[in-house]
């Protein structure tokens, strides 16, 4: 999935939401009464904490950089909220919040109690559009094979900024159902995409074909992997159609897994990357069909 697991049944609740309340529990558990009189410092020393923790996960390697940007709101919001819920604890607390300090085996509580859930499989779709001004000849050549991509013809997006890999070519090896497009990424990168259906200048379908052992270790987190435990892009479509004079539209389809115990925020993230995504494929075929003819 899209978002970090604590364990290797999918999404874990317990990380997303009982450790980031425990993380930000933990300068009001060891503050003296005097000094939980601040209340506006229990605002912001939770994230001090939260973001140490995410500095440790990421240089010891049990996170990578794709997982912590999608779990920093949570952690922070409820790290948050966990120093003022507790901070009012302790000062209610006769015994100046002794016995508070059970609740740090709350994670451990919680994450056994969740060894019990069974994750899902969910299917989603997302469909990302371009209006291009070209003709139905240009467009249909570039939708076809993206050949040699340079990284000038690469706008910066979201996707990169938390390391997903860029492409560098799509090649076609023949019209029809039964081609097969080969996709080169980044990092050494390869999988293949068979054309199930087809459309001559209208659009194809095809389904993704993916080895994760073709995909050279460390280079995605195991949690947003193609074709991995948590995550799967199975699908996509083109579909070119009219969109104006001298206009077409073109729309790249993708239909993805993911296997998770959050299924709103999850898929949330996925629809966001996924869109971010191909809007960075389709600009780079926008920009090749509008160029004018060598």
């Amino acid at each position: 999935m899209l978002v970090v697991s604590a364990n290797k049944k999918g999404v874990s609740l317990t990380y997303i939401y009982v450790l980031p309340l425990i993380l930000g529990a933990i300068p009001a558990l060891f503050s003296t009464r005097e000094q939980l009189q601040a209340y506006k410092d229990y605002l912001l020393l939770p994230w001090g904490i939260v973001l140490t923790f995410f500095f440790l996960c990421f240089i010891n390697g049990f996170e990578g950089m794709i997982c912590l940007v999608i779990i920093i709101g949570p952690f922070l919001l409820l790290g948050t909220l966990g120093a003022l819920i507790f901070r009012l604890l302790k000062l209610r607390d006769a015994g100046g919040g002794t016995r508070l300090y059970a609740s740090l085996l709350l994670p451990v509580l919680a994450l056994l109690a969740e060894s019990f859930s069974h994750p899902v499989d969910q299917f989603h779709t997302v469909a990302t559009s371009v209006r291009i001004k070209a003709s139905r000849a240009q467009v249909w050549a570039n939708i076809r094979n993206v050949r040699s991509i340079q990284p000038g013809e690469i706008a910066p997006h979201f996707v990169h900024l938390i390391g997903v890999p860029k492409p560098l070519d799509g090649a076609l090896d023949h019209d029809g159902i039964g081609g097969i497009r080969r996709i080169t990424w980044e990092k050494g990168i390869r999988f293949q995409e068979r054309i199930t259906a087809w459309h001559d200048s209208t659009g194809f379908a095809y389904d993704i074909d993916v080895d994760p052992a073709s995909i050279p270790p460390t280079t995605l987190d195991e949690h947003v992997m193609i074709g991995g435990e948590y995550f799967d892009v199975v699908r996509g479509s083109y579909a070119l159609v009219p969109a104006g004079a001298g206009h077409y539209r073109v729309t790249l389809t993708c239909t993805y897994r993911i296997t998770t115990n959050l299924p709103t925020y999850s898929r949330w993230w996925a629809d966001f990357v996924l869109n971010d995504f191909n809007a960075m494929i389709l600009e780079v075929i926008q920009h090749r069909s509008e160029q004018p003819a060598a």
